[in-house]
Formats: structure tokens, sequence, C-alpha cells
């Protein structure tokens, strides 16, 4: 599958988009909770309206004498001051958080619209159901609400306590048998006289319901409508959740509420509980504190102040139910903005393409002079004048065209060196079969010889030169082993603080015997140096370059062995090493004087280059006005 490639503008443009779009959504977040905030005020003002009046009324016919929430005159005065919006709920609760009533603004009792007929005529009668137990209206309701959106028909055989002729309206019912669709809901036994009542129903109201049925205002006039459902608003949300809030949440549900300023309400303070959610619906409170100043100032001790608690028996709640707030906010937040946003974002697209094409037009620039450095064609000219992030890049791109070119150059000259290694190397195949051929031939003939000779004496001494050449080989085979390791750096060091002038003195005791046989003088110059070092390989290459040393001596000459606290010499006096092969002394098998060597490795030397590299000191040889002259610093 192709991968897509998109241009550099239009990723730049969309980040730059994106973060604009981040900008906007917080914007528009804020305006949400601004717009949430106005509409649940404004409806908190309507409902602070009614309040308010109740709030009159309660200071100057109630609150002037001890308080009881559940008389008579209390309760009256309550449901008629709120008997304003139905869509609010209300619940009035004691100080302690116990519910003592709660109810829908303007309904107070359920009640079932008939659609009756009689001479002919349809019209609506309002049958109260409040007398009905708790279980009786629930069958009610269920079997209602199950044939919502078809036609109901309802038989009732009730006792009638009140009629009001002027709307309808019959009251103080004692039902016998209740029956919807034929199905008895409701059966009692009663006495009086029995009343039948029987049609279709209408409409259905009660604390926690509304049902409009969808054929009702059509069969008034005597045609049917079954095509549109039934129009139901359900407020049990409300209830429960209302309740839920004051019966777990109650002082924190109340502390919750910020004080409700405004200069028309003089009669007490209100207070706009926080926004809380229940069921995927949002809700909106009012509370009002009741206060009996009476009842407090009874109680109070000495000059203890009186609070607004102390003084406070209960409150009032008013809660109001919303849908879809967040969402109808944000519609009319958009609605209200749309212009302005639709303007932002175009001009944010423009800006978005031309800040990109400010960026990108560089960069295709360096695309191209990359292309042209590809082609090796250093001397293509690149743009460095810009002072910004894009000059740096023109200056690295630049100073990166001008080390590539070096680069180049000095790999053609490691090409060179290479190849020159590689005759090094053939050369050392060379010297190291011809070093392995000579005692293998030895060893080779002797040992045919131990099975010819019959003299013991001369077997022992064959036998004697075989097992001196076999050391031989096995000493130039660790050698070798030794060699690989070292400069394949897999040989690790055990590094300690040391003086190297402990191990000097160490080695020239041990060598001393040799000095003497060789007549070979040796002069000192020692101090003491404390360095850190692996001493057993520090001591090779010490050993070493005093054996190298005393092997080019001639008798009567002398070797020169200094050591200070930064470098440890060794100076032997005779012949110097020829120039051409003073950069080859390090190499393996390399012998200047192949014939005074004869017994040697030839491996020596190489072995203490691979040991001095691997401590990272400086070491190296040279002509002295005396002879040759061995060093390492460190």
């Amino acid at each position: 599958m192709k991968k897509l490639n998109f241009s550099l503008i239009i990723k730049i443009a969309c980040i730059i988009l994106l973060a604009f779009l981040a900008v906007l959504g917080n914007e528009i977040r804020l305006g949400i909770e601004r717009y949430i905030k106005n509409t649940v005020e404004t409806d908190a003002e309507m409902t602070i309206r009614n309040l308010d009046k109740f709030a009159k009324n309660y200071l100057e016919k109630i609150a002037v004498n001890p308080v009881d929430l559940s008389s008579q005159q209390f309760l009256r005065l309550y449901h008629q001051a709120l008997s304003g919006d139905s869509t609010k709920v209300k619940c009035l609760v004691d100080k302690d958080g116990k519910i003592l009533e709660m109810s829908r603004d303007g309904i107070m009792s359920p009640t079932l619209s008939l659609i009756v007929s009689e001479n002919e005529t349809n019209y609506a009668k309002s049958i109260d159901f409040s007398l009905l137990n708790q279980s009786e209206l629930e069958r009610v309701e269920k079997m209602i609400l199950q044939n919502q959106n078809s036609q109901i028909d309802v038989s009732l055989d009730v006792h009638i306590g009140h009629y009001n002729k002027f709307n309808d309206e019959i009251r103080d019912l004692t039902f016998q048998t209740i029956k919807i669709n034929d199905q008895v809901v409701v059966e009692n036994k009663i006495s009086g006289e029995i009343t039948h009542i029987e049609g279709v129903a209408s409409s259905y109201m009660s604390a926690k319901m509304e049902l409009i049925f969808p054929y009702s205002i059509e069969k008034l006039s005597m045609s049917s409508y079954l095509s549109q459902e039934a129009l139901v608003t359900d407020y049990h949300d409300a209830f429960k959740g209302l309740q839920q809030q004051i019966q777990r949440h109650f002082q924190t549900f109340k502390d919750s509420g910020r004080e409700f300023n405004s200069s028309i309400y003089d009669y007490t303070q209100y207070y706009l509980i926080n926004l809380y959610e229940y069921n995927g619906k949002y809700y909106s409170t009012i509370m009002m504190r009741l206060e009996d100043w009476n009842q407090s100032i009874e109680f109070a001790q000495g000059d203890e102040e009186l609070t607004i608690e102390d003084a406070t028996i209960g409150y009032i709640f008013v809660t109001q139910e919303y849908d879809n707030l967040p969402m109808d906010s944000l519609k009319d937040f958009m609605y209200d903005n749309s212009s302005t946003y639709i303007l932002a974002i175009g001009l944010i697209i423009v800006m978005c393409f031309v800040v990109a094409y400010m960026i990108v037009r560089p960069i295709k620039q360096l695309e191209l002079a990359a292309w042209r450095i590809s082609r090796k064609q250093f001397d293509y000219p690149i743009d460095t004048s810009r002072h910004d992030e894009l000059g740096d890049l023109a200056r690295g791109v630049d100073k990166m065209s001008k080390e590539l070119e070096k680069t180049i150059n000095d790999l053609h000259q490691e090409i060179e060196r290479v190849q020159q290694l590689e005759i090094v190397r053939k050369e050392f195949v060379s010297n190291f079969t011809h070093e392995i051929k000579t005692p293998l031939g030895i060893i080779n003939g002797f040992s045919e010889m131990v099975e010819l000779e019959k003299d013991e004496k001369k077997r022992n001494e064959y036998i004697d030169i075989i097992q001196h050449e076999t050391k031989r080989i096995n000493e130039l085979v660790l050698a070798m082993l030794d060699l690989s390791k070292l400069e394949t750096q897999n040989m690790s060091l055990d590094l300690e603080e040391l003086d190297l002038l402990d191990i000097v003195d160490e080695i020239l005791q041990s060598m001393a015997c040799l000095f003497e046989s060789h007549q070979v003088q040796i002069k000192t110059d020692l101090d003491s140096s404390i360095i850190e070092a692996d001493a057993f390989k520090i001591g090779m290459v010490v050993s070493n370059f005093i054996s190298n040393a005393l092997h080019h001596t001639e008798a009567g000459e002398e070797v020169i062995i200094h050591l200070d606290e930064h470098c440890f010499s060794v100076e032997n006096t005779g012949a110097h090493i020829p120039e051409e092969d003073i950069h080859k002394i390090w190499l393996s098998f390399h012998k200047v004087d192949k014939a005074r060597n004869e017994g040697g490795t030839g491996l020596g030397l190489a072995i203490c280059k691979a040991i001095l590299e691997l401590h990272h000191f400086e070491y190296g040889v040279q002509n002295t006005e005396r002879g040759v002259l061995f060093y390492f610093r460190f």
C-alpha cells in the first residue's frame, strides 16, 4: 500500500489550526459556562419573584409569632404563594434536613381528564384521584402508561362527594371500580349512591407526571387521530434527584449555595445552589431560609450573639429541571457568535498557509542544496544570511557540506592507508609463517633422527632440541594470543594505584646477572612515581624495554634508565635505527637486526604497544646522540 505524503505546508498549517481550535474550544467552553449561568440565573429570578411574595406574607402574617411548619396557616400560605410555575418542584425541609413536604407548584392532586359523550356531544370532565391509596394510584398510572399510544376507555363507578358543574370538576370521590380498557384496576366495597362515568382518557396529571394523549383535541371535534405519540412529561427524576441530595448530602447541598443578590428582593435572602446532575439531566435549585426569631430569642442565653442558624427553623428548596442544558447553551452560544468564529477561522486558515509558506520556502532551498551535496557539488552557494532557526539550519548544512568534503578526502587517504596495511598484513603472515616454519622443520628432522639413532645419549640430546623448539612454538602462539586479545581490547585491566619505582627495581634486580654476562653497564636516574595501572602488564612493558635495550647494546656500552613522575625511558648507546624502520618498529615480527634477534618471537614491541594503548599512555622511540631511546608517558 502506497504511503500518503503530505506537504510540509499542509502539516504546519494543520498544527497551527489545531492550536487555534484548542484555544477556540476553551473559549467555547467558557462561553457555554456563561450561557448556562445566565440561563440558570434568569430562571432563578422568575422563581424568586414568587418566593418573595411568599416571604412578604410569611414575615407579616406568620413570623411575628412562633412558627409551626406543620400548621394549617403556614401550609395554606406555602401552597398559595408558590402555586405559580408547575414545571418546578418545591420541597419543605426542617432545619435538620427532614423532608416535610415535596410537591410540584400548582398541582394539588392527581387528576384524569375524560372525554364524555352526552346527547351526541363530547366534553371533558376532570376526575380527582386524590382519595386513592398509593398502591391503587400506582396501578392506575401503570395501566395508563402501558396504553398511552392507543385509545384508553375508562369506566368508573364512584360515590361523588363534590361536583363543580362550572368546570366539570368532580372531587372527593370514593371509588368502587375503575376499569381501563375493560380491565379492572381498582375494586372496593363502598356504601352510598353510586354514579357510573365512562369516557375516553384525554389527559392525566399528577405531581410526578403529565400525560396528554394524541387524540384528545381530535376526539372533541368528533374525529379520530392516532398517528402521533402521546406527550409525556415525567418529573420522577426531579423528585428523586432532589430527595437524594437532601437525604444524603443535606449539609453539603445547602452550604454549596451562594447568596443571590438583587435589589428587588427585600424580605429575605435567597441562595442559588450549585447545579447537580441526576440521570443525565441537570437541576438548578433556589434555597430560602425560614427563620423564627421569636423562638430563637427564647433559647438565647446570656449575652451570646444570635446567629442566622439559631433563627433558622427550615428551608424551602425550589428546583427546576433542564433536559439538555449544556447542548442548548452550546446552540445558543454558537448562534450568537457564529459570524465572529467563522471570520476568525477563515483568517487563521489564511495565516496558517502564509506562515507555512514562509517556513517551507527556505527549507526547499536547503533541500536543493542537499541534493547538490549528494552529488558532490560542494561549491553550491547556501544562503546563510538569515538570523533565525532556519538561518542556523542553513549554516549547519553549509558546515556539514565542508565537513563532508573533508571527510571524503580523509576517506581517500584512509583507503590508501588501508592498502598499505594490507601490504603489512601480507608481510606479517609471511613473517609468522617463517617464524613457525623453522622450529617445525627442526622438530621434524630431529624426530626422524630419534627413531634412527641407537645411542641413548644422542637420542636424549635430540629430544632436548625437540622440546626446546616446541617451547619456542608454544611461546610464539601464546604471545600471538596475548597480542590478539590486547589489540581487540578483549583483555581486561586490573587497575590499581602503584609505585612504578618498585616494579623497575624488581626487574633490574632480576636482570642484573644478564647485564654482567653481556658486560653492559647500567645507569639509573629513578624517582618515585605513583600511577594507576595493571602491575603485571606494565611490568611486561618495562621488562621488554630493558631487555630490548640489552640485546641491542654491545659489550662495554651502557643502558640508561630514567623514571620521574611523568615518564619512564630506556636509552641504550650504540647504532641508530634506520629512519625507514622507525615507524615499523612496533609491528609484529619486524626485526631491524634479524641476526641479533634470532632468539625472540618478534612480538615483544607489538605487545608493549597494545598494553600502552589499553592504558591510554603516550609512547614512542627515537634516535638520540648516544643511541636509541624508548619511552612512555603517563
